[in-house]
């Protein structure tokens, strides 16, 4: 779906991502891990052709994008934000069907879409009549999920998708993004610091630190096998603490 071949990004002096070689596989769902600044956004956002690189190529679907074919690509790509990204003025109907507007669809064919999408991803259908600002964090997540569906893409490209919500909102939405991934047969990329939420997603987990890949491959195996100290780090420093066991009443 998506090959990178020796891309760069950096912003001034700093370099944020180191020449890479990446091939991300059609229907397969791969999940970007590692701690802030490691560069795993900035990669999403040289996929999805909000960046352009400094050095390399990237090619979507066999053809290297660029100024001339950006635009057209994009509509063939779901891209999802934290917290929906949605325009506090629109209505979530109004923010799900937008590009389908822009791009002349009748007003049937998007209402019927959107339905569908509602549908799907469990949103009631009062809230499509609502504003951003009158709807739950988790509501407003699957309205961004419906609009990254809209023309029916190929691919979806999801940058923390649930790093704002709670811990019970996000395992529902979990479920049902990796049910819909499922059902449409969707090719995912993940950006995400959780490593539970790799493991739960990932076909395959890409991790990386200062830039660069340290590691690829299952969770199981970065977990059992790290590749370096800073693997072996990340991972512990995501464990969850041993509870000391209560003492007996004196």
């Amino acid at each position: 779906m998506f090959k990178l071949e020796s891309v760069s990004k950096s912003f001034g002096a700093q370099q944020v991502l180191q020449p890479t070689s990446i091939d991300f596989e059609t229907g397969k769902s791969t999940v970007l891990i590692g701690p802030s600044g490691c560069g795993k956004s900035t990669l999403l956002r040289l996929l999805a052709g909000l960046l352009t690189p400094d050095s390399g190529q990237v090619l979507f679907e066999g053809v290297q994008m660029n100024s001339k074919n950006m635009m057209q690509m994009r509509h063939r790509m779901g891209y999802v934000i934290q917290d929906g990204g949605l325009f506090p003025h629109l209505t979530c109907a109004q923010n799900v069907g937008l590009m389908a507007k822009h791009l002349g669809w009748n007003a049937d064919r998007i209402r019927s879409r959107i339905e569908e999408l509602s549908d799907l991803t469990r949103l009631p259908r009062p809230a499509l009549d609502r504003y951003p600002a009158q709807i739950s964090g988790g509501q407003r997540q699957r309205v961004g999920i419906m609009r990254a569906l809209m023309l029916d893409p190929p691919v979806m490209l999801l940058d923390e998708p649930m790093g704002a919500l709670d811990p019970l909102v996000r395992y529902d939405l979990q479920e049902d993004l990796l049910k819909i991934f499922r059902t449409l047969k969707k090719t995912a990329i993940t950006v995400t610091h959780d490593m539970g939420e790799a493991g739960f997603f990932g076909d395959h987990v890409i991790m990386l630190g200062e830039g660069r890949i340290v590691q690829q491959g299952k969770l199981d195996e970065m977990i059992l096998h790290p590749a370096n100290d800073f693997v072996t780090r990340f991972v512990n420093a995501q464990r969850l603490p041993t509870l000391s066991t209560p003492k007996e009443p004196t």
